[in-house]
């Protein structure tokens, strides 16, 4: 039983991985765009991924 995942916690492991992985995409692009506009945006988004991130740490921290 030690190597099987508890029901519930592997949706939000992926879900935590892929907004991580957004918010890096969006910073990365952030970091090689031609317009202000355009990186204020990307940066605004990857600055509401991790806030989602938290957020989901957060309330599964209260869940255990």
């Amino acid at each position: 039983m030690g190597g099987v995942p508890q029901a519930g916690k592997l949706p939000l492991n992926r879900e935590l991985k892929e907004f991580r992985r957004l918010e890096r995409a969006c910073r990365e692009h952030a970091a090689v765009a031609s317009f202000d506009l355009e990186r204020e945006g990307l940066l605004k988004v990857a600055d509401d991924y991790r806030k989602a991130i938290e957020g989901l740490q957060k309330s599964a921290s209260i869940r255990q």
